[in-house]
């Protein structure tokens, strides 16, 4: 026959699933048409599965047969795609079949899961996600359904934790930050401990990290040995950049003696501003801010004696307060010019804990550790995913 050869009673034949496109509400209208073409779609394939199943036709008479149709069961599926309502499932006396269009007792598909996941990690409340749902795939979950569909992340939280690391950093960046987490029926202060690092390749990644009850040493020697043992030993470490807390370097003397410190400049200029009256802050801290943003090692102990000998007749305990930590604020120095702004503080882990603070903020506290751990966990390796295509200019 002439493919273009087609009467008019064809052609209507051709188009007539076409003319439903072409309403005033289509996105609507898409949506149905899609909807219910996927439900006959599925509807077909377990019809062909259970014939396949039964090794024979409806009505047949064959050897061969191994069960006997029994009727249907309806049920609801939640795709990508919305909500497929009444499903016609074939059924079997035998009860044998079990059809591959979906897992038994599935209720929703995997991607709509992570999408739930993905929409509660983002912010929004347990409660907020049902709500978002129903406006978006014409069915509402509820708050314990969204809880329970997050719990599956535990697995992934415990592979995270103890998957074997590549001795292949340079930078490691050390801090921590307060979460608040319910303990035996009280909120109680938790601190995030946090490992970040920049490998020598440029790409960067947040290690791993710890829920600690305090910044003290054994908390840190927990995490830092955790990272010597699954690899992480320091063969080509060059600089830890911390905020100088005591349990943290204590911490770091057992575990990686011979690594350089950073100390933050922007924590130690904190403690500074503590020691300097209000009508002196400006300008003190001004000219302290020009030492690590001098051009050469040289130049910057320049400006730090200038800087003493000005101020230490006027604010005597800040200038000692810097004074002390010096030579851990300059080393910095003796790396690559064009990393200096990022290894001289401890910004780069900080902005992380100010997106987690942001995602927490709504949740107030958290139900317990676990709930903790999660979302901390979906947090960090968003953004490791986040970082896998971008990288610093390669390290020699």
């Amino acid at each position: 026959m002439n493919p273009l050869d087609y009467s008019k009673s064809k052609l209507n034949d051709i188009f007539s699933d076409v003319n439903i496109l072409f309403t005033d509400n289509i996105e609507e209208t898409i949506s149905d048409y899609v909807i219910r073409g996927l439900k006959r779609l599925f509807e077909g394939a377990m019809k062909a599965e259970v014939q396949g199943y039964l090794k024979a036709q409806r009505y047949e008479r064959t050897s061969e047969r191994v069960d006997y149709r029994n009727g249907y069961r309806h049920r609801n599926l939640v795709t990508a795609f919305g909500l497929l309502k009444d499903l016609v499932v074939p059924r079997t006396v035998k009860g044998g079949y079990q059809t591959v269009v979906f897992r038994r007792y599935q209720r929703r598909w995997d991607k709509v899961n992570r999408f739930i996941r993905e929409i509660f990690i983002g912010g929004v409340s347990t409660r907020e996600v049902g709500w978002v749902m129903r406006s978006l795939l014409d069915k509402e979950v509820s708050a314990s359904t969204v809880s329970s569909i997050t719990k599956a992340l535990d697995k992934e939280v415990s592979k995270y934790h103890k998957r074997p690391l590549q001795d292949e950093y340079i930078y490691l960046f050390l801090d921590g930050v307060v979460q608040r987490v319910v303990s035996c029926g009280r909120a109680v202060k938790k601190l995030v401990l946090v490992a970040y690092g920049i490998k020598r390749d440029g790409h960067r990644e947040v290690i791993d990290y710890r829920l600690a009850k305090s910044e003290s040493e054994h908390d840190w020697t927990v995490l830092l040995n955790d990272l010597y043992r699954r690899g992480l030993q320091g063969e080509h470490l060059r600089l830890a950049i911390t905020d100088g807390c005591p349990g943290l370097h204590a911490a770091l003397d057992m575990i990686y003696p011979h690594i350089k410190r950073q100390r933050c400049w922007v924590h130690k200029l904190r403690n500074v501003a503590n020691y300097i009256p209000r009508r002196y802050q400006d300008e003190c801290l001004s000219e302290a801010k020009g030492i690590y943003s001098a051009p050469s090692y040289r130049v910057a102990v320049k400006r730090f004696k200038l800087w003493c000998r000005k101020w230490r007749g006027r604010v005597p305990k800040a200038v000692h307060c810097l004074e002390k930590d010096i030579e851990d604020l300059l080393v910095f120095f003796d790396e690559d010019k064009k990393l200096w702004v990022k290894i001289r503080t401890t910004n780069m882990i900080e902005r992380l804990f100010k997106e987690l603070r942001k995602r927490t903020r709504p949740m107030s506290l958290f139900a317990n550790e676990a709930s903790c751990d999660r979302i901390t966990y979906a947090l960090f390796t968003k953004y490791n995913k986040k970082w896998k295509d971008r990288r610093y200019a390669v390290i020699k």
